[in-house]
């Protein structure tokens, strides 16, 4: 029964994005007026700031985000900048027009651990065309020290 609930929850909310465009649909999750994806409840990172080609997220990371070293799985960084880039391009999106990461380019510049404290991941669009769309994003504490940055290139396609 679980499952079966939580497939008609996802496609009620790929309906309602199909139906709005990006940037209304990213307002609406930020307000809470949309529940926020099952991977950003998951790893418990909260979107902040959206407007037209920009997202921003953050999170608190903790030992359950750390890998068998001690330290934060780069998944997390992964998992932040595909989130925050791809809502960045869905900002920019009309309704029924959708996407899907292709290729990411991450760069890690230093370990992160429950000390870092909280972390943003800042994205920008830099590019949205026909059929592709590029964006950037930074991971960096409250003091703006870098943890990690990448691009992202979605394709775009009628939902």
């Amino acid at each position: 029964m679980t499952s079966t609930l939580n497939e008609e929850t996802s496609n009620s909310k790929a309906e309602d994005r199909r139906k709005l465009a990006g940037l209304e649909y990213m307002r609406q999750v930020m307000r809470g007026a949309v529940p926020p994806s099952r991977m950003g409840q998951l790893l418990n990172f909260t979107l902040v700031e959206v407007s037209e080609g920009h997202a921003v997220f953050t999170i608190q990371p903790d030992e359950r985000h750390y890998n068998g070293l001690g330290i934060v799985h780069g998944g997390l960084a992964a998992t932040l900048l595909d989130s925050a880039t791809g809502c960045a391009i869905n900002t920019m999106m009309p309704a029924g027009r959708i996407f899907t990461t292709l290729e990411m380019k991450i760069n890690y510049v230093r370990p992160m651990t429950r000390e870092t404290g909280e972390v943003r991941c800042e994205a920008s669009v830099i590019h949205v065309g026909g059929r592709i769309a590029t964006a950037e994003g930074r991971i960096v504490d409250r003091d703006g020290k870098l943890y990690a940055h990448g691009t992202a290139t979605c394709m775009l396609f009628r939902g």
